[in-house]
């Protein structure tokens, strides 16, 4: 939902680059938003995958067991740090500032989290009975680890 135009904004188109910052502040708080799912996601799968573990103590499966809580302690690492990753942040009077098509760019890199995440999600709420799936998990978390430090990088390039 669109909000109403208000006084500020009225002043603020009289400034030259302002609408330019708007259009970024809004990215800005997508970006957040979109981070937030991520990590909702991620908490979700993990509380999913405490449930099981609670089978698998009752069967006393202890070898999967500790192949879950490998994927389960790297799994809560991960949302951590997605949650408070840096993002495409710059104020209207930093001497640096993200343009359009550098915030676009981080959204493809973004684009590389969801299918991540995606796979996580999938392989703990469907094919979390397969014998390779904390493996496949513990794989998607190292690709995500590789993936924030490329964001970083190249968010760190831009301030």
């Amino acid at each position: 939902m669109e909000r109403k135009i208000n006084l500020f904004d009225k002043i603020g188109n009289l400034i030259p680059g302002y609408k330019g910052y708007v259009i970024r502040d809004k990215k800005r708080n997508t970006d957040k938003k979109f981070r937030d799912e991520l990590v909702s996601r991620l908490n979700q799968s993990e509380e999913y995958l405490i449930r099981y573990q609670k089978k698998l103590v009752s069967s006393n499966d202890v070898t999967n067991l500790t192949l879950w809580e490998q994927a389960r302690k790297a799994l809560n690492t991960i949302s951590t740090i997605i949650k408070y990753t840096t993002y495409g942040e710059s104020s209207f009077f930093s001497e640096k500032q993200l343009k359009e098509d550098e915030l676009d760019a981080i959204y493809k890199i973004d684009l590389e989290l969801t299918e991540k995440v995606s796979m996580i999600t999938k392989t703990i709420q469907v094919e979390i009975t397969e014998p390779m799936s904390a493996g496949v998990v513990l794989n998607q978390i190292s690709d995500i680890e590789q993936i924030l430090s490329k964001r970083t990088n190249f968010i760190n390039e831009y301030k």
